[in-house]
């Protein structure tokens, strides 16, 4: 991520990707509703042939992806906060020129 990405991008850019998500189960779920099968059933059997492999790849790489979105998180409100003004105190009058 840019460090010029404003707020309101990332969270246009973070909603455009549950939308794609939300996209591609309605169609997965619209695939099997086609194919005459009822998708919690489906959801169900496929849930029950996972082993505990597939539990254990599948929750690892959930992990990684969390720790790099925590780690970005930090970075950029370490580069968020070098570039903050100081708000310590007031800003100093100016001098009268004569």
């Amino acid at each position: 991520m840019a460090a010029s990405n404003n707020p309101s991008e990332i969270i246009a850019k973070a909603q455009a990707l549950i939308d794609q998500a939300q996209q591609s189960v309605a169609s997965s779920e619209q695939f099997f509703r086609d194919q005459g099968l009822n998708p919690e059933k489906v959801r169900t059997v496929l849930e029950g042939q996972m082993t505990a492999r597939h539990h254990e790849e599948a929750n690892a790489a959930f992990k990684a992806d969390m720790d790099a979105v925590e780690q970005e998180t930090r970075e950029e409100q370490a580069r968020a906060s070098f570039n903050a003004a100081p708000t310590g105190t007031a800003p100093r009058r100016p001098r009268p020129m004569v």
